[in-house]
């Protein structure tokens, strides 16, 4: 057998159209297309993927993306978009972890949010007839919890000064209940970051932010070590951060080809003068596909960190319990000192590990078998294997939850180890 394929016409792209966007401004929609008139050939794969960010976008429920006319060698672009009725959403929910107790959240999320579009009445900002159509997003944030609190204001401009560079910036208030004191952090960062499409550098993205912060350490223990007790009080830290990443994986959420590399670089001044390394990849592989179409996955996993000068015991290295070490409580593992071998973290890191993971019921339950390996600082090298499940629940909204069960094969002997490990948790 035989075929024979008889391609058609390139073209050009002329005009860019967008159709159906009532309230949503035209860039909003047009920025998301990377084709350009007069020059670009129309490619429709990049069609494709364009629909495909634009319906992930919560402000349209369809999006369709076509060349129209029959001018030799051009073609207008047309865009069609539904636009979602709703401004936001505010949400409610709880989770809870082996690693940070019951957290509760309160989040109002507006992800079509303008900040050039004021009201022209209370009427209008009752109603949310205003602050709508730029593609920016603000989320607000308020966690309460068991061992963990946290408040935070979020803003994001994707199209910073309509270039295809994006703009974030929060404030946040954090207190978390440490085993040996109080941590409490206030503060905000500036960031901006830019996705590269093209080139050499296709692929890869960038960010560069900055941060100012208190971190301030009291309710300290009796006989608390001395590493900690000198942070005691208000420690004032500035700090610079690049970073780049490669992401080729097939999905952003639930990966199951492709890696996924990251490396950055902060630089802290104020009370403390310190810089901090980092670098992570993670490999995916899908090892089979069973009769409904289900990926049986293995991930690959490395992780590593260094810090350059002498960093306090807050900006240190921890390791163990879930997404670290499993088999280790959280932040479990580390270097110790004081008369209690108090953890107090360590100036390097290394994570290495491997997971399996299988479907087991439906599409929303999976299992998985695991090694995680690795440490924070110096002493033994630490060491686990496990066994657990992933499930999502859609119950008023998706409801998340992970199980698994670790046994440590190396570990210190000051270490805190947890056999089994959990997280519940979900936003409805």
């Amino acid at each position: 057998m035989s075929f024979e394929i008889f391609e058609g016409e390139q073209y050009r792209v002329g005009h860019v159209v967008v159709r159906g966007n009532a309230r949503t401004r035209d860039k909003v929609v047009r920025r998301e297309l990377n084709l350009y008139p007069p020059n670009d050939l129309f490619d429709l794969t990049e069609a494709r993927n364009a629909e495909q960010r634009l319906r992930d976008a919560s402000y349209f429920s369809s999006a369709r993306i076509y060349p129209l006319g029959d001018k030799p060698g051009v073609r207008d672009v047309v865009i069609d978009v539904e636009e979602s009725e709703k401004a936001g959403d505010f949400l409610f929910g709880f989770g809870v972890t082996s690693n940070s107790g019951l957290v509760g959240s309160l989040v109002l999320d507006l992800q079509n949010f303008d900040l050039e579009d004021k009201p022209k009445s209370w009427s209008e900002l009752y109603k949310m007839r205003s602050f709508f159509g730029g593609g920016q997003r603000v989320r607000v944030e308020l966690q309460p919890g068991t061992t963990l609190a946290r408040f935070r204001v979020d803003f994001t401009e994707p199209y910073f000064r309509d270039r295809p560079v994006r703009f974030d910036a929060s404030l946040y208030l954090f207190e978390r209940a440490r085993d040996d004191f109080n941590e409490r952090r206030s503060g905000g960062t500036l960031s901006w970051g830019r996705r590269f499409e093209r080139g050499r550098w296709a692929g890869w993205s960038g960010e560069f932010s900055l941060r100012l912060e208190d971190v301030n350490i009291g309710r300290l223990d009796a006989f608390t070590s001395s590493e900690i007790t000198r942070d005691r009080g208000s420690n004032i830290l500035a700090s610079a951060k690049g970073s780049l990443v490669r992401d080729r994986t097939d999905s952003r959420f639930v990966p199951s080809a492709g890696d996924r590399l990251r490396l950055g670089y902060e630089q802290v001044v104020g009370d403390h003068n310190f810089g901090k390394l980092t670098v992570a990849y993670n490999k995916y592989l899908t090892i089979s596909r069973d009769a409904l179409g289900r990926k049986s996955v293995v991930r690959l996993r490395a992780e590593g960190g260094a810090i350059i000068g002498f960093a306090p015991v807050s900006e240190r290295f921890f390791a163990g319990g879930t997404g670290s070490i499993r088999g280790f409580d959280f932040r479990g593992v580390g270097e110790y000192a004081g008369l209690r071998n108090d953890n107090v973290g360590g100036d390097f890191l290394v994570l290495l590990g491997t997971e399996y993971s299988f479907p087991l019921i439906g599409e929303n339950v999976r299992g998985h078998v695991f090694f995680d390996s690795g440490t924070a600082g110096g002493g033994v090298y630490r060491a686990s294997v496990g066994v657990g499940a992933r499930l999502t629940i859609n119950l008023l909204g998706p409801l998340p939850l992970e199980f698994n069960i670790a046994a440590p094969i190396s570990s210190d002997r000051n270490d805190d180890e947890q056999v089994f490990s959990f997280l519940i948790g979900s936003l409805f």
